[in-house]
Order: structure tokens, then sequence, then C-alpha cells
């Protein structure tokens, strides 16, 4: 199956979907956080009996606190013991991103009998936990992301260290790590819900093309959790990949929708929705939402080749189909068309992939399959695959023509060299051994 051209690529999704997104960076750096008690004292005043104080703290940005008042007490003979135990309690001031600042805390005290019960509930981010938030409100996110991975060695379902560790991945661009650490939380903190909604966002985009599944899911996380242009692009972009090409018309309309209404959305994330969604029409079958959808892009970008991609992709997949039917004279045909209409970036492919065809049938027909090769180069001289079919019909032409032509065999031995060069530094060992394999099988 010959290679169809992808507009919806994962890099086009992310950075759709991260032009809709809110800063994280900046909003959970700016964030204020209220102070936290970190260590309930203890007090030598007498305990009255049971109840319920209120005491109300001034935690200064040093750490340093000071019990200010009462605020509430369902027994006033503990009022002595509740002030004497928020002055001996150690406490972490509030935040705005990182800076510490001044605030109030109300501490809440419960007595039972002549005993206060434990407030650990109400520290909070404490311990290990609050180290990990100093290191990502610092920028340190490799560092946070170490301690994150051994704290949670011991405890591997706790929600804020999850979250830490979705945050630290998220802010280090590993948005599939990211997306993936705040799944593994019971419930994500209300501080860490924004980031992890543009992670799952951004994760969904990442993955589109290499798990589509997982994408689907990401997908319709960011969507519950923030539903913007940038999310239901990503869910769109995953269902499309996924093969529901229904669904990702439903999803990509609204992220269109979403999109226009949007003053800041530049021309160029206009365009990528409508690449998308103009897939997404061409392959639910909707051929008027494509057209009014390709008109559009046409009106946005005039210089665009979208629609031309996604017309010429069109005659690729039926090629393939039919290559793969063995109808190789209809993929030769289905090929060529998408040549002519798929703009250049589809010409190469399309006019590599006809010729290759060509050496399918039972009589190729090699001076036919050198002019499509021809054709391909003509778009892009050093295509691997182009030139690979260009070797093939050279070496065709000398083998039917008597194995007489010196020169032409140099020339076939010469292409293919180079295309198993051009293959290799592209990253395409599988087409390089396909050419090394020709070579050795048909080169004498």
């Amino acid at each position: 199956m010959i290679r169809i051209s992808r507009i919806a690529s994962a890099a086009a999704a992310v950075a759709v979907a991260a032009a809709f997104a809110i800063p994280a960076s900046a909003q959970y750096a700016n964030e204020y956080l209220p102070p936290r008690m970190t260590h309930q004292g203890k007090t030598s005043q007498a305990i009255a009996g049971s109840g319920t104080v209120v005491v109300q703290v001034q935690v200064y940005a040093t750490g340093n606190a000071k019990a200010v008042r009462v605020i509430h007490s369902t027994n006033s003979g503990d009022n002595a013991a509740a002030m004497d135990i928020a002055n001996h309690s150690s406490y972490r001031p509030a935040h705005r991103g990182k800076t510490p600042i001044t605030a109030y805390y109300d501490f809440t005290l419960k007595f039972k009998g002549k005993s206060v019960a434990s407030n650990a509930a109400a520290a909070g981010m404490s311990g290990k936990a609050a180290s990990i938030d100093v290191l990502i409100r610092s920028g340190k996110y490799e560092q946070a992301k170490s301690q994150a991975e051994s704290a949670l060695q011991a405890k591997p379902g706790d929600a804020t260290l999850n979250s830490e560790l979705g945050a630290a991945n998220y802010f280090l661009s590993n948005y599939p790590d990211a997306a993936a650490a705040f799944d593994k939380a019971p419930t994500i903190p209300k501080e860490f819900a924004k980031v992890a909604a543009q992670a799952y966002s951004l994760a969904a985009g990442k993955l589109s093309q290499s798990n589509p599944t997982q994408a689907v899911a990401y997908g319709q996380k960011a969507v519950a959790m923030s539903p913007n242009g940038g999310s239901y692009y990503s869910l769109g972009v995953a269902e499309l990949n996924a093969g529901n090409a229904q669904a990702a018309v439903t999803d990509l309309k609204k992220a269109r929708d979403l999109a226009f209404a949007d003053q800041k959305s530049d021309t160029k994330t206009r365009v990528a929705i409508d690449s998308a969604l103009l897939q997404a029409y061409s392959k639910a079958g909707d051929n008027a939402g494509a057209q009014t959808t390709a008109d559009e892009i046409k009106k946005l970008d005039p210089n665009s080749d979208a629609a031309q991609i996604v017309m010429g992709n069109q005659y690729m997949a039926q090629g393939n189909d039919a290559s793969k039917a063995g109808k190789h004279a209809d993929a030769i045909a289905a090929y060529e068309k998408a040549a002519q209409v798929g703009g250049a970036k589809v010409a190469v492919t399309a006019y590599a992939a006809a010729a290759l065809e060509e050496s399918r049938l039972d009589k190729p027909d090699y001076t036919k399959m050198k002019a499509d090769a021809d054709k391909a180069l003509a778009v892009n001289a050093n295509d691997p695959l182009a030139l690979f079919a260009e070797g093939i019909a050279l070496y065709g032409q000398y083998a039917t023509g008597g194995s007489s032509n010196a020169t032409l065999k140099q020339q076939a031995v010469d292409t293919l060299n180079k295309a198993k060069a051009a293959a290799q530094a592209a990253g395409n060992f599988s087409l390089s051994l396909n050419i090394e394999n020709f070579m050795k099988q048909n080169i004498k």
C-alpha cells in the first residue's frame, strides 16, 4: 500500500490544541494557593470537654503565624486550648504563584472529651507533595518529576502526587505521559484541573495517529473538562484517525465554530481545522460539506493546498484498494488521477505509485513506467520512491531490449543506488531493504 499524504498530522493537532489553550504555565505560576497547616501543635491549657472551635490564624509570608481570634466555638471552655494549639502549630504560607504572601487561615479544632483530634486532613499539601509543588513552581520540572515518581512508589494511588507528576510532564512537553499520570489520580485536585485538561487535549493530538483509540479517550476527557476549540479539534482528529468519520465531523464542526467565533484565532489555525473537517466530510461521504469547506479554505488562504491534498488522497485510497485487489490497471488510473488533482505534495507519491503499479502488470510497459517516474522526479528529484520506480523502469528497458545497452544498465544501477541512499537518509529502512533485495535478485 502506498502512503497517503496527511494533513492533520500529530504536530498540527498539537499546534491547534495549543492555540486554544489558556496559558496553563502562566496560570499555574500565578495561581493563588491559601495557607496550610503542616504540623499540629500541642497545648498545656486545660481542655473542658467535647466541642468544635474555629480559630483565625494570620500566617505571614515568612511562615511565622499568630492566632488572632476565635471565629466560632461550640464549647467556650476549649477556646484557650484551641488558641494555644493554633499558636504552636506550623504553617505553609499562602502563595501567589512562586511568591509567599501573608493571609488568614481558619483552623478548625475538634475536641473529644479531654483530647483534641488530629487535624491531618487540614494539612493539605504537605511533606513530599509540598516540596514537589515548590519545585514545579520554581520551574525545576525534571527534579519534580523524579521526586514524584519516587514518592509514588510508596503511594501509587495518591491524587496529589499523580497530579504533580502529570504537571511536571506537562511542562516538559511530555503530553502522553502527563495524561497517563493524571489518569491515575482518583480525583484531580482543583489547582491542577486546567493543566490536566490541556494535557489531555495535547496528548490526544500527539497520539492521534499512533494510538487513535487512546487519543479518543483523552480527547473525550479534555472536552469534558474544558470544552474549547482545541479540545474538540483534538477529539475530532483522533476520531478521524480511528475511522469514525461521522463523529469526527460533529466534533470538528464544533471546533470550527468556536475558532471562527474567536477573533483571536489566526488564519493558520482556521485552515488547519477546516482541513481536518474536509477530510472528515470526505470520509463520511458528504460531498456538499466537503465542497463548502474546500471553498472556505480557499477564501481563508488562496495559496493553501489542503483541499487538493484531500481530493488527491481520495484517489490514492482508491488506488490502494484496487492494487490490493489485484486490479492494477484501475490502480494506475486512480494514482494518476490523484497526481492530477492532488497538487505537488500528492503528485510525487501518486506518480511514483502509478509507475510501480505498472511493474506489477503481466506485461509491463517500461516506457510508460519511466514516464510516470519522470513526472514524480520532476516534482522532487530526490524522492526515494520515485527514484526506485525510475531505476526499475530503466532496468526493465535494458532487460527487455536484449540486454545489450550497457549504458542503460549502469543508469539503472546508479539510480537504484541513489534511491537506496535517499531512503536511508529519510529513515525509510523498509524501502531501502526493498531496493536492496530488488538489486540482488534482478541485477545481473
